[in-house]
């Protein structure tokens, strides 16, 4: 008797998105009640940038459990606070960032790795410590060796070299990659990676990993579907952290205030790079089902869902803002409405339990809602078949 065709493998990738990323996190709860009964009981492939990568270094650590892995990243995120996460005092930055100077002799011995503080607003240490205490990283690798994940990329970028790097950890099989301005490194993840991923320019330091500086995966992450892509997915659940902007939509006001251009270019960083590669895999796609290219060579296409917010983010702040401290309240006064685009900037840096909650639920309705999509996309992922 002969085996039937092997099933697809199934990988989700998780984008950056500062405070948004929550709304992943309600997404993959609904996701895992929503499962079919013979698939199988986890993604194979997760893949995360900035934000993202917080949550894809959690789940793969338990991955063996998806639901109960996402009840307790639902309540981490839902309990944070700003200060859990970063600390914002004026003065404290002022000092750390135009008092420190570094000797030649200190610069030296910071170069095997960790945060390096010059140069950044804020301090995330806070966050360092729930990476470093809240994921189970000896787990990662026992799930890979019992080939309950097939692998996990966390993608930052590379100051020093100037190029994307993707640091993953997978089955063995998996070779790393040299492409335009991106590698793919196999290595064992550690705190350092996530840090390094979500080390956003200016606000956050950079991390030094193996002698060279890194900071925010998003900032060079030209093709952020392609991770996932080399580690094996054939089929790919995509998670944003808001909709495409259509024609139609409210122009910035004239002239933009600096509030107003920091959220467009938050924007731009998390969120367009995620439409634009998808529209290049969609062309491709394209070609290859018009050239009738063969089942089981090189090439093939890759199936695609992308589930986004049916409701802008920035309009849930408004509510919420009264968390940040005075003077983040200060630097964004220019906001006058829920609908102020000066509310964007906010809605990435608004790490408060109250606001994540309301983007977890908001992740978890639009997912149900959609149940029906979700089925038939994850239905070629059933052992035994057939990838689409």
């Amino acid at each position: 008797m002969t085996a039937g065709p092997s099933p697809s493998r199934l990988g989700i990738v998780l984008p950056g998105g500062g405070a948004r990323a929550a709304y992943e996190v309600g997404v993959i709860k609904a996701l895992a009640e929503l499962w079919p009964a013979g698939l199988r009981p986890q993604p194979d492939i997760l893949a995360g940038t900035s934000a993202g990568a917080l949550n894809a270094i959690f789940l793969a650590s338990r991955i063996d459990d998806l639901g109960r892995g996402t009840r307790e990243l639902a309540k981490l995120w839902g309990s944070l606070t700003v200060d859990a996460v970063y600390t914002h005092h004026w003065l404290q930055a002022w000092r750390r960032n135009w008092l420190a100077r570094r000797t030649p002799r200190e610069s030296a011995a910071e170069s095997n790795g960790g945060s390096r503080p010059v140069g950044a607003l804020l301090d995330n240490t806070p966050l360092r410590h729930i990476v470093e205490t809240r994921v189970d990283w000896p787990a990662i690798g026992r799930h890979i060796e019992e080939h309950r994940l097939h692998g996990v990329a966390i993608t930052a970028t590379s100051y020093t070299d100037n190029r994307s790097v993707t640091f993953f950890q997978a089955a063995e099989e998996i070779a790393g990659w040299t492409r335009v301005r991106r590698v793919g490194i196999p290595t064992r993840l550690t705190t350092d990676h996530i840090m390094a991923s979500v080390a956003l320019p200016i606000l956050f330091p950079p991390v030094r990993i193996d002698g060279r500086d890194y900071g925010d995966g998003s900032l060079l992450h030209l093709t952020p579907l392609a991770p996932a892509l080399h580690l094996g997915a054939d089929r790919l659940l995509i998670v944003a952290v808001q909709a495409p902007r259509r024609e139609g939509d409210a122009p910035l006001p004239n002239p933009p205030s600096w509030v107003t251009i920091g959220g467009f270019l938050f924007d731009a960083l998390f969120v367009d790079g995620i439409y634009l590669d998808l529209e290049r895999l969609e062309r491709i796609n394209m070609t290859l089902r018009r050239l009738a290219v063969p089942a089981g060579g090189p090439f093939r296409p890759v199936e695609t869902l992308i589930l986004s917010p049916s409701r802008d983010p920035a309009t849930l702040v408004a509510r919420h803002r009264d968390r940040f401290s005075r003077w983040l309240r200060w630097l964004v006064r220019d906001t006058t409405s829920a609908r102020s685009p000066g509310y964007t900037l906010e809605s990435y840096l608004l790490f408060d339990g109250g606001y994540c909650r309301d983007l977890i639920e908001l992740g978890y309705t639009d997912t149900r809602a959609r149940a029906e999509e979700v089925l038939r996309f994850l239905e070629p992922c059933r052992a035994g078949g057939k990838p689409g």
